[in-house]
Parts: C-alpha cells; sequence; structure tokens
C-alpha cells in the first residue's frame, strides 16, 4: 500500500481516534490561543504522512514550548572532550530542539506547538490487511525518531513550519506529491545526498515551501515552511488556517541552507 494512496484514510483515522478518545475521556476541548488553532490538526496530519512511511500511525499529545535561536554554543577549551558519537536521528522533540536552534542560529525565533516521538519500529508484515498498527515509542529506544511543529519568524515575517528527522528509504520525489508542491526538482549533492525542493498554492494566498534531503545512508531532513497556520498550505481536510504574510518567514533558498546544514550532526 503506497504512501500517497492511504494519507487521506489515515488522516480520517486519526481525527476519529482523537474524538473517540477525548469523549471516553469525557475531557473537554483544550482551549488554545488562536494562532494555535488549526497547528494541532495540522502536526497530526504530519504524523499520519510519516506514520505512514514508518508503516505506523501513533498519535501523542502536544507539548508547547517557545525557543529563541541563537548562534551555536562554543566550548571551553578546557572542556572535557568526548568521543562518543551521537545519533544522526534525534531520538526526542528536545534533541530535535536543540539542534533545530543551533542550525538556526540568529537566522529566525521559532515557537514549537506540538512535539512528538515516533517509534522506528514497523509493524509485522503478517498483519492483516488494510489494518493500522498504533505502536508506541519506548522512552529511550535509540530507533525513536521526533517531529514538531510550530511557528517560526525570520525578519519580521512570521509563518509555520514543521520539522523531523529520520532514517527512510523512500523515493525521494515522492515528499513532493506526498506534500502536494509544484516545481519539485530532484538534484544530487556532490556527497551522494539526494536534495528535493518544491513550492505549494493550495489555497489563494497560501504558500508553502518544501525541502527534503535524503543522505547516502538514508538519513532524512524534512522541512516545510508557510505563511499560515498549515505549514503545507492547505492540508487535506483542512482550509489551511489565517494566513500570516504574503511569503513564507524564509525563503526557498534558505530552506535549503538549513536542511543541508552539518551543524544537525
Amino acid at each position: 500500500m503506497s504512501d500517497l494512496r492511504t494519507l487521506h484514510d489515515a488522516f480520517s483515522e486519526l481525527e476519529r481516534r482523537a474524538d473517540a478518545a477525548s469523549a471516553a475521556a469525557g475531557t473537554a476541548p483544550v482551549v488554545r490561543p488562536r494562532r494555535a488553532v488549526r497547528l494541532v490538526p495540522v502536526a497530526a496530519t504530519v504524523v499520519a504522512v510519516v506514520g505512514l512511511v514508518a508503516g505506523a500511525v501513533w498519535l501523542a499529545p502536544s507539548d508547547p514550548g517557545t525557543h529563541a535561536a541563537g548562534a551555536p554554543t562554543t566550548s571551553s577549551a578546557t572542556a572535557p572532550s568526548t568521543t562518543t558519537a551521537r545519533s544522526p536521528v534525534p531520538t526526542s522533540p528536545e534533541d530535535l530542539i536543540a539542534r533545530f536552534r543551533v542550525v538556526l542560529g540568529d537566522t529566525a525565533t521559532f515557537e514549537v506547538i506540538t512535539q512528538t516521538t515516533l517509534p522506528g519500529t514497523s509493524p509485522s508484515k503478517h498483519q492483516e490487511p488494510g489494518t493500522v498498527s498504533v505502536l508506541t515509542a519506548q522512552p529511550g529506544d535509540p530507533d525513536n525518531w521526533a517531529l514538531i511543529a510550530g511557528t517560526l519568524t525570520s525578519a519580521g515575517v512570521t509563518g509555520s513550519f514543521d520539522l523531523m528527522i529520520r532514517s527512510s528509504d523512500s523515493e525521494p520525489r515522492e515528499w513532493c506529491r506526498l506534500a502536494r508542491t509544484e516545481d519539485c526538482d530532484v538534484s544530487t549533492l556532490p556527497d551522494g545526498s539526494r536534495l528535493v525542493t518544491g513550492t505549494g498554492r493550495q489555497a489563494p494566498g497560501a504558500v508553502s515551501y518544501l525541502a527534503c534531503l535524503m543522505r547516502h545512508d538514508g538519513t532524512t531532513v524534512l522541512m516545510h515552511v508557510g505563511n499560515q497556520e498549515d505549514p503545507r498550505g492547505a492540508a487535506i481536510n483542512s482550509p489551511g488556517g489565517e494566513i500570516y504574510s504574503p511569503q513564507p518567514p524564509l525563503t526557498l533558498d534558505q530552506l535549503k541552507a538549513i536542511v543541508t546544514s552539518d551543524k544537525w550532526w
């Protein structure tokens, strides 16, 4: 079953499960600031997308937080050195947020509205056709990976973003099709990595950019920025939300520089 063919069904299933869970718990809807209202369903859409690529769908609560990007911190000359190499894939939202802050430097500030940890384990190949496996990320599991979404501001312009880093064997061009972007371009970098970029205009006045880097080891950095509440312009079953500005807060060239930065590692 292709990632693209089942996206709509997976999104509907996620919404149904969230509604059922709220009804069972007898909880009232959470009141969020206006700017955050549509970002939660947007993040659910992104979770559905990446869950399909992993072969599983998993839903986690959001954890808001504000993060000001700053220049990379230099270590003291007397600080002890370490030879322990960190994983190329952040296994927690906190790790991903910290790396994102370093990569951005003073280019932008961002606010994380939804952050999620997902398991890297795929479901059994022997499961019944058409079923959706719900997998739980175990704390400390080295196969875990993280997704964050929220708002980003650069040069006085505010928009939305989503970001993930994970191992994937998907064909890079599929990300353009999945995000419904136009002018999709796939190039091979000198180190063998493949870079995918695209522009989406899914609603009047909406603009979104996609940049996806797949390294030769399969590590994939995927990021969207948009000029409205939905970082992809207008997701399936969503009008995309309020438009913040005429253009996204980052140019496509800036987005390319972010996903190809060696500061992630």
